[in-house]
């Protein structure tokens, strides 16, 4: 079946990258376009037919226009809007860009699957009529956790047509041979966060200090967005108080291989901490979003920590808790990794049965 993938995708995330390899991987029967941000690079990298976004903005309007994106959507039988924390309105924005893509399609008369997205936070009325409107518009739905269903039901979604599953990049494999860690060594990855950015790197700075100091610790930052002004905001002025380098890997192949070798990381993006879980390695959540307290659920919660209240002492604290409970946390990862790979897989049952009622419908 002839299907058009709209998403983050082209925007040198590494998280959605591994949404997308995830989804063409898992449904290889079919015919695929992706909407990109950049058609040209999402090509290269995936070896997929891609289109650009509907531009909404003059920059995007004057580099694409309309009438690929129209072409390429007419040319479909089906639109799925793929993965990630695509409707949350902290940068509103984004529930305008997604309404967007959706509106066209509704226009043309495709049937829409949403697969696999996280919903929220949602905090303005204009952010939850969209996010409504593009999901009451769906015929099927998997969202990636409870508290993006609880939103939906909120917000007066059916919840008979929406299925909780799980990231879908957590249906990577690694390889078998379990890498050799190298001692005192952290891979660390933050993301800027409005006003919270001077304490992060404060406490951050501090911790690590320490840590070199009495341990000889190394640390890698990982930036999982080429775009220089997103994390490196914050990475770089941390990098230069306390050494270390900073990685952009180039896909979550590269990401996971880096984090075998830690010994210790700590992160906040979200893909950072799927690809920690399923590497196994110790890892310290510093949550900025309900998503991330999802992922730390059960025996995990107790290294997880929010935003609010964040210094130092706290952070010692916490990674403390880490350090003791070595061997008990990568048991814990283990089995949290596993079912959130079974929930993951879950995606392709629901979207198949979806694409089975389009193939029996009279056309």
């Amino acid at each position: 079946m002839k299907l058009a993938l709209i998403g983050n995708y082209g925007a040198t995330n590494v998280g959605d990258d591994a949404i997308l390899a995830s989804i063409l991987k898992s449904h290889a029967n079919h015919e695929w376009t992706v909407f990109s941000a950049d058609p040209e690079d999402t090509h290269h990298r995936f070896k997929v037919k891609t289109a650009p976004l509907f531009p909404l903005g003059f920059r995007s309007l004057f580099r694409f226009g309309f009438k690929g994106s129209y072409k390429a959507l007419k040319s479909v039988q089906a639109v799925v809007l793929g993965g990630g924390g695509l409707f949350q309105d902290n940068h509103l924005f984004a529930c305008f860009l997604w309404a967007w893509q959706v509106f066209w399609a509704k226009r043309l008369g495709k049937p829409l699957f949403i697969y696999a997205t996280g919903v929220g936070p949602l905090k303005t009325w204009l952010g939850m009529w969209l996010t409504r409107w593009v999901y009451d518009y769906a015929s099927g739905i998997t969202v990636r956790d409870k508290a993006s269903f609880d939103k939906l039901v909120e917000l007066g979604v059916d919840p008979a047509k929406v299925e909780i599953t799980a990231d879908p990049a957590f249906l990577f494999k690694p390889g078998e041979e379990e890498k050799t860690r190298e001692p005192h060594t952290y891979l660390i990855s933050l993301r800027p966060w409005l006003h919270h950015n001077p304490a992060l790197i404060d406490g951050f700075a501090q911790v690590l200090s320490k840590l070199k100091a009495e341990k000889g610790a190394t640390f890698t930052f990982v930036s999982m967005q080429g775009i220089r002004e997103h994390d490196r905001q914050v990475l770089e002025p941390l990098a230069e108080r306390v050494g270390g380098s900073i990685v952009t890997p180039n896909n979550i192949t590269e990401l996971v291989e880096l984090l075998e070798k830690a010994e210790f990381a700590i992160g906040m993006r979200y893909h950072f901490l799927i690809a920690a879980l399923i590497a196994h390695t110790p890892t310290l959540a510093l949550s900025y979003s309900p998503k991330v307290l999802s992922l730390y659920e059960g025996d995990l919660a107790p290294y997880c920590m929010g935003l609010e209240g964040f210094d130092a002492e706290a952070l010692e604290k916490k990674f403390s808790r880490l350090s003791l409970d070595y061997n008990k946390f990568k048991l814990f990862a283990r089995r949290r990794a596993q079912d959130l790979s079974d929930r993951a897989a879950k995606n392709q049952k629901f979207f198949e049965g979806f694409v089975q009622t389009l193939a029996k419908e009279p056309r």
